[in-house]
């Protein structure tokens, strides 16, 4: 998985398939069933962090899922867009709305499922409906309300749903002024995110009256190196992979940041980013 994961480590799945449509999808699900193998369900594994043994069962790449298309200022998509794509698309129609979220690297299936948000723009501010497949493989819509926003979880959280569509609500800008922003947006991510080495992004979610980057820093962990697993000396919110680094070490990063942050302060941090595989 070390070639799709963006932090570019992890072991191999059993079977690694890319379905092209929700009936393609549908139909691998049941043969996988009948065949009593478990299915793990992927967008762009922004997300995610594979443990060095791999995934026993079969993962399904959804980046083909990337129908996507505008009426008025309502634009749908299927799951598989990227958040980039979808930015990029709201842009060419002058809805504005997007820009923040422009980098944030995952798919939108994704980025629903985590309620993710980038400069004060989440999910919740902009999806007014999503589609998914429940267990028994039927299809269902949610409106906005149902979707149960919370920092960084959903509705679908902890739930083995599938999500294969969603709509957003931007409203119509100026093309020069949504650039410009967008353009912004790029240069204060640049600025202050390790962008140049692979990472899932901020790996803890935001503690209650705290910011998790910050009582990082404040613990002297910046720096801090477990072979190629180092927390960034540029945003202590992010462990990056420096070049070697496994799972593993990333994952020792990470315990052992977790253990002096509530040693210090008392604060458990909470991963968020999602360890899925064989220990």
């Amino acid at each position: 998985m070390s070639n799709y994961t963006a932090y570019k480590t992890g072991g191999s799945a059993d079977i690694l398939a890319k379905v092209e449509n929700t009936d393609q999808l549908i139909s691998l699900l049941k043969d996988l069933r009948s065949l009593n193998i478990p299915a793990y369900i992927f967008g762009n594994c922004t997300n995610i962090l594979v443990t060095d043994k791999g995934i026993r069962g079969a993962v399904i790449l959804t980046q083909k899922l990337n129908d996507i298309k505008a009426e008025d200022n309502i634009v749908t998509c299927q799951s598989g867009i990227s958040m980039a794509k979808l930015a990029g698309f709201a842009y060419e129609n002058s809805l504005t709305g997007a820009e923040a979220i422009s980098g944030i690297p995952g798919s939108v299936g994704g980025a629903v499922y985590m309620n993710a948000g980038s400069y004060g723009t989440q999910m919740e501010d902009i999806v007014i409906s999503s589609t998914y497949l429940d267990e028994d493989l039927n299809i269902h819509t949610l409106s906005l309300k149902e979707h149960e926003f919370g920092c960084r979880r959903s509705f679908y959280t902890d739930k083995p749903f599938i999500i294969l569509e969603a709509k957003f609500s931007f409203n119509k800008g100026d093309k020069e002024s949504i650039k410009k922003d967008m353009i912004e947006y790029a240069r204060r991510r640049k600025s202050s995110q390790p962008l140049e080495y692979a990472s899932c992004g901020s790996v803890f979610k935001r503690p209650l009256g705290h910011f998790a980057g910050k009582l990082i820093e404040d613990a002297g962990l910046k720096g801090y190196t477990v072979n190629g697993a180092s927390v960034s000396t540029k945003h202590a919110g992010f462990i990056i992979n420096t070049g070697n680094a496994t799972s593993k070490d990333i994952l020792t990063v990470m315990d052992t940041v977790k253990t002096v942050v509530y040693n210090k302060y008392g604060v458990d941090l909470e991963p968020e980013v999602r360890i899925i595989g064989e220990e």
